[in-house]
């Protein structure tokens, strides 16, 4: 009998348990289309857990179990009536990328058939690259301190990491997707810093960006961040790969999301390239408090109503790029589909959360009957 693939699911928070259900749905009906059988498993890692225990992050105990898992599929995390912004998210997301070294952001910039982008004249031609986000290193290691505190002279101070061997293999990762994708006759790197400024943190980056000079059939590029933003919303048609800091490439990858027809839309993967860890898939959305809460009497309460407002096409696309990095192509190109559909719909605003996860189920049962 086939071994099956084994996914640890973290539905996480508020509509990120809304979308993860969604997401489940519709892969449950691409089923037909793996070449392997898949085993969900549920872990319930989010607000109410960490409160329930007395945690700020997630201990061993917690990782132990992700470990055993091939794939680990996120929805999203944080519930602000709760516990406050940025502890989750430290104790969870940081925590998982940095123990299990899923050192690639990828983040595809890539605006589908049919979709509008916000730049005019811009379409799926012209929208079409990747980011290779550093996910280990940068301002994100969290360390620094504050000094003296409480005072008009408190200072915060905050510490970016950039190593050699971090860049080198992120940059070894994207030279590997710029020749995959094969969108050019000359794949091409751009390599995304603030060499002008961050003359230490620099020292890495460009080593590695001299290095990858020498490739041959390889065109490698260097930008500031500063000028990557702005030629992201003029020329987006002259990127193929893109290998970014950590800081930098997690508000230029939204900016992205954004190109490519909205946040809505937009997906992440935290990759282990090695394989030695499990890699995560998420949709960029957060939880969406607005579409879960409603406040009477002072109180914030539950409506369900309002989570007919969430668009689970991110998740599905999420999920979808699991599938693809397990080698199963066929049946995450049939759920990209699915969502696509939705997206492109006309009336696709106005239909309620339930018709959209039906729409897609049913586009699928009927690909594989």
């Amino acid at each position: 009998m086939t071994e099956p693939y084994s996914v640890a699911v973290i539905p996480g928070d508020l509509n990120g348990i809304t979308v993860t259900n969604a997401a489940l749905a519709v892969a449950d009906a691409a089923r037909p289309f793996l070449t392997r059988p898949l085993v969900h498993t549920q872990l319930p890692y989010g607000a109410d857990y960490f409160l329930e225990r007395g945690i700020t992050q997630l201990g061993p105990a917690e990782l132990e179990k992700l470990a055993r898992h091939d794939q680990i599929f996120l929805g999203a995390i944080g519930d602000p009536t709760k516990i406050k912004p940025g502890v989750l998210e430290i104790g969870i997301l940081l925590k998982v990328r940095q123990a299990f070294d899923q050192y690639v952001n990828l983040r595809p910039v890539v605006l589908p058939q049919g979709v509008p982008s916000v730049l005019v004249g811009k379409g799926p031609e012209e929208i079409n690259f990747e980011i290779c986000r550093e996910n280990s290193e940068g301002l994100y290691v969290g360390i620094g301190r504050v000094e003296n505190a409480g005072t008009e002279d408190e200072v915060g101070i905050q510490e970016m990491h950039c190593s050699y061997r971090g860049v080198k293999r992120l940059a070894e990762f994207a030279e590997q997707r710029a020749r995959a994708r094969k969108r050019r006759e000359t794949p091409t790197i751009h390599f995304v810093f603030k060499t002008n400024v961050l003359t230490y943190a620099s020292s890495p980056w460009l080593k590695v960006f001299e290095e990858f000079q020498g490739k041959p059939d390889l065109s490698v590029k260097y930008m500031h961040v500063d000028n990557f933003g702005m030629q992201m919303l003029t020329h987006p048609e002259q990127f193929d790969v893109v290998v970014i800091e950590n800081m930098f490439g997690d508000i230029m990858t939204d900016i992205g999301a954004v190109l490519q027809g909205g946040i809505g839309t937009a997906v992440s993967g935290n990759i282990n390239p090695t394989g030695a860890y499990p890699s995560m898939f998420e949709p960029v959305h957060g939880t969406a408090p607005d579409k879960w809460y409603e406040k009477r009497d002072g109180m914030w309460v539950h409506n369900p109503e309002l989570m007919q407002q969430m668009r689970p096409e991110a998740a599905i696309l999420a999920y979808a790029m699991m599938l693809e990095q397990m080698g199963e192509v066929r049946a995450a190109e049939k759920m990209t589909q699915a969502a696509l559909a939705n997206i492109r719909n006309p009336g696709y605003g106005q239909m309620p959360l339930d018709t959209l996860v039906e729409n897609a189920c049913r586009a699928l049962e009927r690909e594989a009957a």
